[in-house]
């Protein structure tokens, strides 16, 4: 049997049915309002043909826009002969076409051919110290091998705090091997004494570049974006023997200390030009405020009320890759009392802080000169 319902219940139901309806369309995005700023972007509007993608600050310090079309297929729209490229320009980073979405923590990665490792390698040696520059006090030490321009490898302890050398401790040992060679010297002393492997050719110095984020933020279309931040580039004195223990290179010391202001930086870049076939520079330690603006929004068809400005940094990572020779060199079993390579290599990488900047900002927001 079939209960009746009254005319008042039915009433009820339909009123019930009706605002759990309105409640499905709100929380499904159809009470949101006429906000512009947070709409989802049109799918039938498509961004302009060439639009600025970002701006770029090189080491020169130079402003310069990057265009959408700088990297474009032949046949595509291509940049002008005044709207100069980066060779990073595929790695730049790039912001979503909605302001609202966050931007990425780092542009893609581009690796460079590897290099050859310097004519020296630097391993850990903790717990041992030594006399450096004719100081009797003793201080924490490293050894290294050196390759000679005449082919002999040398032996010696290393200053950690100023990359002084001495071969003093190990003195009768170049000598010995000097006079018997190295194969009498493994079979005497065993596999550790096998420097030539470090330098077979097998192990190389990689170098990294990408872009890392140091801030973001949304800013109205009529307003520039800045982010006032202090920018860190270079290489300070005590960085600069971190960065000389991965790449390989021999500090000139002069009286007084190891670190030359300018000097050393200057002789970085040469030993990195020429590993890599490519200018390289590497600068003094730079502290400032960014005080670089993007413009405001140029694009009468952009459809946000706000657009995302960003800051990057370039970084360059250098890392030195043990080949075969070298790995079986610090796995090698050690003879008593040798200052041995166990322990590793002493900095195996090393990031640099470039002074070229780039700040991206939300796709067609802005055209650039001469608008659309």
């Amino acid at each position: 049997m079939r209960k009746k319902i009254g005319e008042k219940s039915v009433k009820m139901m339909k009123m019930m049915t009706v605002f759990a309806l309105a409640l499905a369309f709100v929380f499904s995005g159809g009470f949101i309002g006429p906000v512009k700023a947070s709409a989802a972007p049109d799918n039938e509007k498509k961004l302009p043909e060439k639009y600025i993608q970002g701006y770029k600050i090189d080491k020169d310090g130079k402003k310069t826009p990057v265009y959408n079309t700088d990297n474009a297929p032949k046949g595509k729209v291509a940049p002008k002969a005044d709207e100069p490229t980066s060779p990073y320009a595929a790695n730049y980073p790039k912001l979503s076409e909605d302001p609202y979405a966050p931007a990425l923590e780092s542009g893609t990665t581009k690796t460079d051919p590897p290099g050859k490792i310097g004519d020296i390698v630097y391993f850990k040696l903790n717990g041992v110290q030594a006399h450096f520059n004719g100081s009797e006090e003793f201080t924490d030490a490293g050894v290294y091998l050196e390759k000679k321009s005449d082919g002999t490898i040398e032996k010696g302890l290393y200053e950690v705090k100023t990359g002084a050398t001495n071969t003093a401790p190990l003195e009768k040992l170049n000598e010995e091997r000097a006079q018997n060679g190295e194969a009498w010297m493994v079979e005497k002393y065993g596999p550790s004494m096998a420097w030539s492997k470090a330098f077979d050719g097998t192990s190389k110095l990689k170098r990294e570049s990408k872009f890392k984020l140091l801030g973001t933020s949304t800013v109205a279309n009529s307003a520039e974006w800045w982010s006032g931040l202090d920018i860190e580039h270079g290489v300070s004195e005590t960085e600069s023997y971190s960065l000389a223990w991965t790449i390989g290179f021999k500090l000139s010391i002069e009286a007084g200390g190891g670190f030359v202001p300018g000097k050393t930086t200057t002789e970085f870049s040469t030993q990195l030009t020429n590993t890599f076939g490519q200018e390289t520079t590497i600068s003094d330690k730079v502290t400032y405020k960014d005080q670089t603006k993007v413009p405001k929004a140029d694009n009468p068809a952009y459809q946000y009320d706000v657009y995302r400005g960003a800051l990057y940094q370039l970084t360059n990572t250098y890392t030195l890759e043990p080949g075969t020779g070298l790995q079986e060199l610090i796995n090698a079993e050690e003879f008593p009392g040798d200052f041995g390579f166990k322990q590793g290599l002493a900095n195996p990488s090393f990031q640099y802080n470039s002074k070229e900047l780039y700040y991206p900002v939300t796709p067609g927001s802005h055209l650039g000169p001469g608008g659309q």
